[in-house]
């Protein structure tokens, strides 16, 4: 004889619709938002990171990191720690605060990367909660050294600047309308060295 199903308890469909309500309304009320999805900057310069954080529910720290996973490098802390290039452009200490924008200055080559504004919750132990996108940061080098190829002494230079004067000054066709090849006039001028450099 098949036994009839027991049927649910009358509290439970509504309490897994209030638990699904609830999950549903924090991930949408709560967000991090990095609004740059990526940024370029010079050398020397400074950026800034924006960062917006709803004040809702849980409690915890900001904090901002360069890279993900086990290896990431914390950036800044908005309770405590010493970051000398990096100041915060909100003032976190205002009740109902949502800027944790922070500025980084004095940019190197070694500062690009991807990096996220992370909301911890507060408990026994501290708990990621919830990672902005991220925001990828390309760094350019102000002021490129010369190229290795040229000539860097001031001999080298100043035969190199002395040959290119001659060939200026030559005319393109001679007195008998031939042409003149420049590695003739180099020859003459005994500067066929700049050849083969």
């Amino acid at each position: 004889m098949p036994i009839p199903a027991s049927p649910l308890h009358p509290l439970l469909p509504s309490l897994l619709l209030y638990l699904l309500l609830e999950l549903a309304g924090a991930t949408h009320v709560f967000h991090v938002q990095q609004t740059e999805m990526s940024q370029t900057v010079s050398t020397g310069e400074s950026i800034i990171l924006s960062c917006s954080v709803p004040d809702t529910l849980p409690n915890g720290p900001v904090l901002w990191f360069k890279g993900t996973g086990p290896n990431r490098k914390l950036i800044y802390n908005f309770k405590q720690g010493n970051f000398p290039r990096v100041k915060e452009i909100g003032d976190t200490t205002k009740p109902g605060n949502t800027d944790f924008s922070t500025r980084i200055g004095e940019i190197s080559l070694a500062d690009a990367g991807t990096y996220y504004c992370v909301k911890f919750i507060k408990g026994r132990a501290i708990k990621e909660y919830q990672s902005g996108r991220g925001t990828q940061v390309f760094v350019t080098e102000q002021n490129p050294g010369p190229p290795k190829n040229r000539p860097t002494g001031r001999a080298g230079s100043r035969a190199h600047h002395d040959a290119r004067s001659y060939l200026s000054a030559l005319p393109e066709r001679n007195s008998t309308n031939c042409f003149v090849h420049p590695c003739c006039c180099l020859r003459l001028l005994g500067l066929t060295g700049l050849l083969s450099k």
